[in-house]
């Protein structure tokens, strides 16, 4: 194999990988946005249990079912944050931690919000040319080297089975 050869693999191989990160990046940013807009709906609800509150409590009733109705709702919108905050988090090849629920990325060994020690599942998987790259998640192709999602079963590249 040529210097050329090489270089044109690497090349090659950089144009994949930038690809996947872009990908990536576009995805974190539509979940971010989808967050955005559950928290703005959190503030809309925010603003009519006060004023909710204030006309019960102006008409003398201090207790209400509407504003129970909406603090149920902000509790189930709450939830759907958390669980778009693991798929940012699964996004970025990184994790939740399980004491504060923060999100971390791969490389970090303790969470940077509240010092827990983190669990870290990560491997050596070498391609058919040699290279050697850790893994924390995905699998590579055998055949080209392309890292894929958890749970493909096809390779997103060439299209080989995994």
């Amino acid at each position: 194999m040529s210097i050329w050869d090489d270089i044109g693999k690497k090349v090659s191989q950089g144009t994949k990988i930038l690809s996947q990160k872009s990908s990536e990046v576009f995805e974190v940013t539509k979940v971010k946005l989808d967050i955005a807009a559950e928290k703005d709906r959190i503030n809309k609800l925010y603003e009519e249990i006060g004023k909710a509150v204030y006309e019960n409590y102006k008409a003398g009733n201090p207790k209400s079912p509407d504003v129970t109705d909406k603090c149920q709702l902000i509790d189930e919108i709450e939830y759907k944050i958390k669980k778009l905050n693991q798929k940012t988090a699964h996004l970025k090849g990184g994790s939740i931690c399980r004491d504060c629920g923060e999100i971390v990325n791969a490389t970090q060994q303790y969470c940077h919000h509240c010092g827990r020690k983190l669990e870290r599942t990560s491997r050596v998987v070498e391609d058919k040319d040699g290279y050697k790259v850790e893994v924390s998640n995905g699998e590579v192709c055998e055949d080209c080297g392309t890292l894929n999602q958890i749970g493909a079963d096809f390779c997103s590249n060439c299209g080989k089975k995994l």
